[in-house]
């Protein structure tokens, strides 16, 4: 039994050895394997600005891995390649044996395409019947149906069949009933008029009196409307001075806030702690530009406009890029009146992981950028407080 855990613990070991190995491998690697960079831009005279040709290349572990990007004719073009093969190709074949796979397993089973032909003969037989079905029409008759006028009603021949001649008759004394209703009905319409006249008599002196109370009440409003704004331009005009006083008062808040601020800055600016933390982040700025600065520049330039003024000014701002491409960019300026541009640059530079690392260890650990950054959270505080 001992030996068997000795054998277990032994392979637990020696996996666990192989883990921290590899773990330290890519530690070593992202920190001093550098991170590469190239970049070219060609511009030819006779062609136009928007056909300058211009390639970039990031690469690391020597160059398993890039990523590149290309200018050409107005458009960009991006690949990313591991091994030199670009990841496009690798995911057409990918997708290319899938498919392969699919339509192979489809041509091998038999079962597949027999359901398949079984179901299309179906469908086909079901469509026909449904076709067979709708072609019967049926037909209605249109045949016209004679119709008899009896007093006012009309009957078809079918009904004057069914009915029986007693309810024919009925039809006679149903007039006549309607005609003494008629004459009952004009004397009761000689009532109402007159009882209508005096209701409408009475309706118009309610109406005259309801419109003299309107008028009375309209009046007394507008009276009140009138003095209500009196009223209130008058508290309005009492209330100037006061609201004069609190603006000046919040005017001279805001001058003394403002000046507390600037009184702030200038104490926070002059502490020595934070001069010496500007400093220091001047020098670490330095020394990451000069490290991710290009190692490599080569060029020329020839240029010319046609007003020389503007060559002069473009001339010196080129003067200004001295410092950082140290005078190995050429170029040309032309005063002949005329609008040209051509040339060509290269450049190239890497980055070590080991510098970036180190830089940000120096400044989370620096005990005056750790001072500014609390006094920042802090700025309630006075600023002469020691802590």
């Amino acid at each position: 039994m001992l030996h068997i855990l000795w054998l277990i613990l032994k392979w637990i070991l020696i996996l666990l050895g192989i883990l921290i190995g590899l773990v330290l491998l890519l530690l070593l690697l992202i920190l001093f394997c550098p991170v590469r960079y190239r970049a070219s831009a060609e511009k030819k005279r006779t062609e136009g600005i928007r056909e300058i040709r211009a390639s970039g290349e990031v690469s690391w572990l020597l160059h398993i891995i890039s990523a590149r990007a290309f200018w050409e004719e107005g458009k960009i073009q991006t690949k990313i390649c591991v091994f030199g093969v670009p990841l496009s190709r690798l995911k057409q074949k990918l997708s290319g044996k899938k498919k392969k796979t699919k339509t192979d397993t489809s041509k091998k089973d038999p079962s597949v395409q027999k359901k398949q032909t079984e179901q299309e003969k179906y469908s086909r037989s079901y469509n026909s019947e449904e076709k067979e079905e709708t072609s019967v029409i049926i037909k209605e008759d249109t045949t016209p149906v004679e119709v008899e006028e009896i007093e006012g009603h009309r009957y078809t021949p079918d009904l004057l069949e069914k009915e029986p001649e007693d309810k024919i008759s009925e039809i006679l004394p149903e007039q006549t009933d309607a005609c003494d209703e008629r004459d009952y009905r004009r004397e009761d319409g000689i009532s109402k008029e007159i009882d209508t006249s005096v209701s409408e008599h009475k309706e118009t002196e309610n109406k005259n009196k309801n419109r003299i109370k309107d008028l009375i009440l309209k009046i007394a409003g507008r009276i009140k409307s009138v003095l209500g704004k009196f009223l209130t331009v008058v508290r309005n005009a009492l209330r100037v001075p006061s609201r004069i006083l609190k603006k000046i008062q919040k005017f001279a808040l805001t001058i003394r806030k403002f000046c507390d601020k600037i009184n702030w800055w200038r104490e926070f600016i002059d502490h020595p702690r934070t001069r010496a933390a500007i400093s220091f982040l001047w020098e670490d700025g330095k020394k990451l530009i000069h490290h991710v600065l290009p190692t490599r520049i080569t060029g020329k330039i020839t240029f010319g406009s046609e007003d020389p003024a503007v060559t002069g000014t473009v001339l010196a701002l080129l003067g200004m890029t001295i410092p950082f491409h140290k005078n190995k960019i050429m170029v040309n300026p032309l005063f002949d009146g005329e609008n040209i541009l051509e040339g060509e640059i290269f450049l190239k530079g890497r980055i070590y992981g080991v510098v970036l690392i180190k830089i940000a260890i120096e400044l989370y650990f620096n005990k005056n950028i750790k001072y500014v950054i609390h006094r920042w959270r802090h700025k309630e505080v006075n600023h002469g407080e020691r802590e």
